[in-house]
């Protein structure tokens, strides 16, 4: 994702709202992929969605994480730090990012933020990574498009920058955020390889020993490096992917609530209580 000012080959806007507090990125942005964007990492709190996109972000000497779209990223950071960004597929990256000054949060925000920074340390940035919700992405779309008029565009996203932003503290207050392990390249192979296999075969996953032994790993070792990866489970992130994949169906008008469950391996009964327990909503209420 973008940080600091938009270049010039970005068909993206930024916007300084709340007498500079706030710095607002919204749109398509561009790094080709390989090419590597290194700066610094401003202290405060920032929050982005990804809505299309591939991206690896380093912080510091840290391994790096793979941001991939639709995701939300939230960074807490209290001193002074050096981020990259390395484009990894397409070049186009969709998103809506945030940057909130560091004394407007804690004035605004004081409790929130105390916790964000207690957690990681008021020195050591907090980065937390999570496949993003249907709701934080209709905020997001809404602002990359942002169809209002000219004069009221710094008032439409001055909103939707406070709502979007609350919705992301309220996901990850009480995380712990990502501490990437650092694993080998081969290693890294063999998990993306787990992912592939998991996103292929929604309707009938394989067990976790099924996926060691077709990606040459032992089950603990698949378990661990997959969450340091991810940071989630193996079928913690089957979840989610299946219940977006199945959200997107259904609002589209692709398929039934019936139909739409099938596909990504549910039966209904089931399905409904997911779907309701991650979106808060029944999927016929997006019929």
């Amino acid at each position: 994702m973008p940080s600091g000012p938009v270049p010039a080959h970005s068909s993206g806007e930024m916007l300084k709202l709340f007498s500079g507090s706030l710095s607002l990125s919204a749109g398509t942005f561009f790094i080709a992929e390989g090419e590597s964007v290194t700066g610094p990492m401003r202290p405060g709190l920032k929050v982005g969605v990804m809505l299309d996109g591939r991206q690896m972000l380093e912080l510091d000497d840290r391994p790096p994480v793979m941001i991939e779209g639709p995701a939300l990223l939230v960074a807490a950071n209290g001193g002074e730090h050096i981020q990259q960004r390395t484009g990894l597929a397409g070049g186009a990256v969709r998103c809506a990012l945030m940057q909130f000054e560091l004394d407007f949060v804690a004035q605004e925000f004081g409790a929130e933020l105390s916790r964000l920074l207690l957690v990681s340390g008021p020195d050591d940035p907090g980065l937390w990574v999570r496949p993003a919700s249907a709701e934080m992405r209709s905020l997001a779309l809404q602002m990359a498009e942002c169809r209002v008029a000219a004069s009221l565009r710094s008032f439409y996203l001055a909103g939707k920058a406070l709502e979007l932003g609350a919705l992301a503290l309220n996901e990850i207050i009480g995380e712990r955020p990502v501490r990437p392990a650092k694993l080998d390249a081969r290693t890294r192979d063999q998990i993306q390889a787990v992912r592939e296999i998991l996103e292929e075969s929604v309707q009938d996953p394989p067990s976790l020993s099924e996926l060691a032994r077709r990606t040459g790993l032992n089950p603990s070792k698949l378990t661990s490096a997959f969450r340091a990866q991810f940071g989630t489970s193996v079928f913690g992130y089957l979840q989610e992917y299946r219940l977006q994949q199945a959200h997107a169906m259904i609002a589209s008008g692709e398929a039934s609530v019936a139909v739409a469950a099938f596909r990504v391996g549910y039966s209904p009964a089931h399905f409904s209580s997911a779907f309701r327990k991650r979106f808060g909503i029944p999927p016929s209420a997006l019929r």
